[in-house]
């Protein structure tokens, strides 16, 4: 989808925002930030973007924070689990969004042997099939399904039939 300039200069808007908000709780407890977002989201919404498509990428950014956030915070299934439900709910922007939840996960899953992983391995497999559905000699296609296959030999998590 080709942005107009008025959208480009929204979205800007909301980049700086949201890495401003990152900024000032780098040192936050995951309970103090998730307010802060839901905050933020609500303003974006409110008074800066426009169009239904730019609502959508605003909560769907919000949610990709949040889960990064969440993940690097290591939080427990409960709150990791329910950052992550979020962003299936709204969809992925593209390939890329798609690759960078399902290893996050995956690594997640890495450090909590608990929990049951065979999410993540759908995860990655889903992230892999799209990843091979870009042109072939597409260079985000060959670095993406490079760092997949670097990222399940560290891991463990080799592709499962059909993938």
């Amino acid at each position: 989808m080709v942005m107009s300039e008025r959208s480009k200069r929204r979205f800007g808007e909301v980049a700086r925002a949201m890495d401003q908000l990152l900024v000032t709780t780098f040192e936050s407890s995951f309970e103090e930030l998730e307010p802060r977002f839901a905050a933020l989201e609500r303003r974006l919404l409110r008074s800066v973007v426009k169009t239904e498509f730019e609502q959508r990428e605003v909560r769907r950014r919000i949610a990709e924070a949040l889960f990064t956030e969440a993940f690097g915070r290591n939080c427990p299934w409960p709150v990791f689990g329910c950052t992550l439900r979020r962003i299936q709910r709204l969809g992925y922007t593209d390939v890329e969004r798609r690759y960078h939840v399902a290893c996050l996960y995956a690594q997640w899953c890495g450090e909590h042997p608990e929990h049951d992983a065979r999410e993540a391995r759908r995860l990655l497999d889903e992230a892999e099939r799209r990843i091979r559905r870009l042109p072939r000699g597409n260079t985000r296609r060959e670095e993406l399904l490079a760092r997949l296959l670097a990222l399940r030999a560290r891991t463990g998590f080799q592709s499962g039939p059909g993938a």
